[in-house]
Parts: C-alpha cells; sequence; structure tokens
C-alpha cells in the first residue's frame, strides 16, 4: 500500500474522532469506503477519460439516444435562450413553489442524519402578505383543467390529481395543499452545496437507482435503459450545479470547483451524454405542449385581472420553446430531438409504462427522506419537473384539434418543469464554463505555473470523508461496467522527488496525529460534559431524544 493511501487512512481516523465535517452514525447503508481512483489524482492531467481531452469533436458528435441532435446544437441554442429563461424563472408566477417540508419518509427510519447547518436551511415565505399577488389566496387553484369533471376539493392547490388511482397519469406525487405546506421562493433559495453527505445522502442515492428494477422480463430493456439514463442525467446534472455554486472553505464564498466537478462528472463522458439527453426531454416536452395547443388553453390563474400577465408570460414561453424548432426534420416533425415513440410499444406496453409510472412516483416520494430542506427542496422541484415531462411526452395526444379530456397539468407542474429546464440549461452553461477553467488549468500546470486550487478546503472534505462520490460508486452499483480500458499513467517524476514528496506527507501526517494528541483532553472533557448534561435532562424529563444531535452533524466552518 503506498504511503499516501496509509496518510487518507490515518487522516480519515483521526477527522472522524475530531468531528470534522458531516459525521453520520447511521442504521442506513454504509457509503463504501473505497475511494475511487479520480480522488487521488493530484493534477488536472491524470484525468484521461474527460470529453475536455478532445472536445471539439465530442461537441460536434450525436447525443446518444437522441434522433441527430449535436451537442454542439444545443450549446448553441442554450447561449440563445438563456435571457429569456432568466426572464421566466424571476417571474412571480415560476419563482414560487409549494411544497411540505415536513412529511415522514415512507420508505425507512428517518430519524438520523439531519443536516444542522444553516446552508441547509430553507428561507419560506411564512405570511400571506408576503406572496406575490398571483400566488394569493383569490388567485391559488388548479390550473384550468381540460376534463370535463369538476375536481375534488382535493384537487384545488395545484397537487396531483388521484395521486393514489391505479388510472392516474401522473409521473409524480406531488404534496398537497394544507396546514404543513410552506411556499419558498426558488430565486432567494439557490441550488448549491451544503455539506449535506455521508451514508444517509449515499442511501438516497441508491434506493433512487433501484427503483430501476423492472420485473417484467427482458424485453423491457429499451424502457429500463431509458429509465436509467433519465436518473444519471438528473443525478449529473445536480452534481454539476453542486460543484458549480461549492463553498470555498477559506473565502466562505460559493463558486465553480474544478476539481469537485471532475470528479464526479468530467471524468464521465456517459453522464455529459445523460444530461444533455435529459435537457431534449424536457425541450421536447414543452414543444409537445405547445403543439398540442394545451399551453393555449390553460389558466394559468383563476383571478381574470392577471389576463394580461398570463397572456405574456405563455409568450414568453412561445418565445422560449422557437429555437428549437430548428432542429425540426423538414416535416416539421420533432421526432429529430427525441423519438418517445419508440418506448412502449411491444406487447404488454400498458403494464411496463405502469411500472415505469410507479417507479418515478417512488423517486418523487424519496425526496421526503432527504434531511436536508434545501436539497429536498431542490430535489421535489426537480423529480417533479421531470415527472411533468414524461407525463407530457408519454400521456398528452399531440394534437392542437384534440379536446385532450384526459389529461390534467397542475401549476405546481409547470412551475417545476420551467425550473428543471432552468436547472438543465444552467448545467450545460456551466459546462462550458468548466471547459475554460480546465484549459486555463492544463496550461497552469503544463507551465510549471502554481495553480490555486484551494487545495486546502478540498482535502478537508476529503479527510473527513464527507464530501460523497455518491454519483461514482452508486452508478457503478446500479449498471455493471466493463473493465476500464484507459491505460495507466505513467509518472514521469524521478525516484528522489517521488521520495521526499512522500516523507513531505508523512511529515504533514505525523503533524496532524501529534496535533490531534494536543487537544484530546478536550475533546473528552466536551464529550463528557455533554453526555452528563443530556443524561441529567433526560433525567429530569427535560428533552425526550437526543439533544447534541446537532453537535455530530454540524458542518463548522
Amino acid at each position: 500500500m503506498k504511503i499516501t493511501q496509509l496518510i487518507t487512512l490515518w487522516v480519515y481516523v483521526i477527522t472522524s474522532v475530531l468531528g470534522s465535517g458531516l459525521v453520520q452514525v447511521s442504521s442506513l447503508d454504509k457509503k463504501p469506503i473505497n475511494l475511487p481512483q479520480q480522488y487521488h489524482y493530484q493534477s488536472i492531467h491524470e484525468f484521461q477519460s474527460t470529453p475536455f481531452n478532445n472536445y471539439e469533436e465530442f461537441i460536434n458528435s450525436v447525443i446518444k439516444e437522441s434522433s441527430n441532435v449535436r451537442f454542439q446544437q444545443i450549446n448553441d441554442l442554450n447561449r440563445e435562450i438563456r435571457p429569456v429563461l432568466d426572464l421566466l424563472i424571476n417571474e412571480n408566477f415560476f419563482k414560487i413553489f409549494r411544497l411540505n417540508l415536513y412529511k415522514e419518509c415512507p420508505f425507512w427510519s428517518s430519524s438520523e442524519g439531519f443536516c444542522m447547518h444553516q446552508s441547509c436551511a430553507v428561507d419560506t415565505i411564512d405570511d400571506w402578505k408576503d406572496l406575490p399577488e398571483i400566488w394569493q389566496p383569490e388567485a391559488l387553484g388548479k390550473i384550468e383543467s381540460l376534463s370535463k369533471e369538476i375536481p375534488s376539493p382535493t384537487d384545488v392547490g395545484g397537487s396531483c390529481v388521484a395521486v393514489t388511482s391505479s388510472k392516474s397519469k401522473d409521473y409524480c406525487e406531488l404534496d398537497e395543499a394544507n396546514e404543513d405546506s410552506v411556499y419558498v421562493n426558488l430565486v432567494d433559495n439557490p441550488e448549491r452545496f451544503t455539506g449535506y453527505g455521508g451514508d444517509q445522502s449515499f442511501q438516497i442515492w441508491k434506493s433512487i437507482y433501484n427503483e430501476n428494477c423492472f420485473n417484467l422480463g427482458s424485453d423491457q430493456c429499451i424502457e429500463k435503459d431509458f429509465f436509467y439514463t433519465l436518473i444519471s442525467g438528473m443525478h449529473s446534472s445536480i452534481s454539476t450545479h453542486l460543484t458549480n455554486e461549492y463553498l470555498n472553505l477559506k473565502t466562505k464564498t460559493y463558486g465553480p470547483d474544478l476539481k469537485q466537478f471532475m470528479i464526479r462528472v468530467g471524468d464521465f463522458p456517459e453522464r455529459f451524454e445523460s444530461l444533455y439527453l435529459n435537457y431534449i426531454i424536457v425541450v421536447k416536452s414543452l414543444i409537445k405542449l405547445q403543439e398540442s395547443g394545451l399551453l393555449t388553453k390553460l389558466n394559468l390563474c383563476e383571478d381574470t385581472s392577471f389576463a394580461t400577465k398570463e397572456a405574456e408570460l405563455k409568450d414568453d414561453l412561445r418565445e422560449l420553446i422557437s429555437p428549437f424548432y430548428q432542429l425540426a426534420d423538414d416535416n416539421g416533425d420533432h421526432e429529430l430531438l427525441f423519438n418517445e415513440k419508440v418506448l412502449f410499444q411491444d406487447e404488454g406496453s400498458s403494464l411496463i409504462k405502469d411500472e415505469f409510472r410507479e417507479n418515478f412516483r417512488n423517486i418523487s416520494r424519496i425526496m421526503d427522506c432527504v434531511h436536508c430542506d434545501r436539497c429536498r427542496l431542490w430535489g421535489k422541484v426537480q423529480t417533479t419537473g421531470y415527472g411533468t415531462a414524461l407525463k407530457i411526452l408519454f400521456e398528452l395526444e399531440n394534437s392542437a384539434d384534440s379536446d385532450i379530456p384526459d389529461f390534467e397539468i397542475t401549476k405546481i407542474e409547470l412551475v417545476a418543469l420551467i425550473n428543471t429546464f432552468d436547472r438543465l440549461s444552467k448545467t450545460v452553461a456551466a459546462i462550458e464554463n468548466f471547459k475554460k477553467l480546465y484549459d486555463q488549468a492544463m496550461e497552469e500546470e503544463e507551465t510549471g505555473v502554481d495553480i490555486a486550487t484551494d487545495a486546502d478546503h478540498y482535502d478537508q472534505f476529503l479527510m473527513g470523508h464527507t464530501l460523497t462520490n455518491t454519483i461514482n460508486e452508486v452508478h457503478e452499483e446500479a449498471q455493471p461496467q466493463t473493465p476500464e480500458e484507459t491505460s495507466p499513467t505513467h509518472s514521469k517524476e524521478t525516484f528522489s522527488e517521488n521520495f521526499y514528496q512522500e516523507l513531505g506527507a508523512v511529515k504533514e501526517a505525523l503533524m496532524l496525529v501529534l496535533g490531534s494528541y494536543r487537544i484530546f483532553p478536550k475533546i473528552i472533557y466536551n464529550w463528557c460534559l455533554i453526555r452528563i448534561i443530556y443524561y441529567w435532562n433526560t433525567f429530569v424529563g427535560h428533552v425526550h431524544e437526543d439533544f447534541d444531535m446537532g453537535r455530530l452533524y454540524e458542518l463548522e466552518l
């Protein structure tokens, strides 16, 4: 075993004792201890599999499972639509989201793994008067349904329609409007790195990938592969957001972290493909929403005083969609983007679709098991957005003349769909920015310039094992991979350089170990004091649960 690996093991043990980071004591499935090889890379040059190595060829290739769409086409169109999308997500209608942050996890005991740091918190709108007028009680309600049935009281408020019905066409389970509902301004609560991770986060993603389990034989391979790609794309997109809004422990500011991006997404071409395909799927659903005539018929707000604003929002949506029409074929057919008609066509397809739908619903339910409020918020937004896109693609008849008697969409679903598209759009933009950072880092390494990579803050998270690389472990567990074909990198360093490098690493490790002995008495004192206070409070009946749980999970900045 290399000395550096021994050092990593020593550091992990020490930092676990010291309580650095989000150390979790969990009865959930344990996250694998062995870190993927990308974690140990010391330079950007070691990321040999990244598409950035031959980027021009990569972006001019066709996106897998799309119908002849190239990465470069999406990049160009994404730059074109960004101003319109920025305008839309800052509109009062699209920046407010309703959810229940207090629902219990329906799948396992979720009393462990809370994120107590302030970055996990969500700023909710607690007073009706603080809500925009378009979200006031008199304007709330279900988007005008094209169903001839009168909505039941439980439908009002934008909740999913008949989520318990086997005939439901919904691919998500939204939170019903009740006394536990909260309204959140998405613009004021951006998605970014919170420090939430460890066993609990690993359990979440493992459970999500386990929903890619179909029980109808081998004839549904296409649908199963599509489901896996969809989840992989969502995971890759979220990982890109988090690494693009990553916490710098030195400056206490958020910004892009190239090394974390390369570890999680950048060194995996298939993850690029998955998230770009998700982009295409959401675009195709928006096009279908327009071409079916549903966008025109939807009543976004029940208050007629907002009729003018509603017309403006619909015009903005059409402006957002229109640039993608250039990807249609000569007959105006948008199967060039993504042909959903190849799915659910075999014998027993209705059963496969029902299982597909229920599996994705379960993913939306898994979001209630996330104990970081901000992570839960954006998890619900995006699972709802993808679920809405799937419902439009697979359940909506693509005919402007159709009465669309059985199709319903809610305000919350539409808000989630647009914000999910914004997330994907920002992911694509972030990848282009990471490419620039990658080129800069490569040049600095080649010229011998000392790169300001914030190594200290990277190492702190690595040593504490709090920075999850769940995307790597769960991807590998969910889908067996063939042995890597990449050839090993041969270091050009001399024996002397290697020796002194290892010697320096040993010195740093020894300093850390000796330092831990110096503060060990203080650790024991604090631990004993906490336990004495806890047991005394328990004895007098002051508390009923472990009040110091926050100390075990709080990320000390």
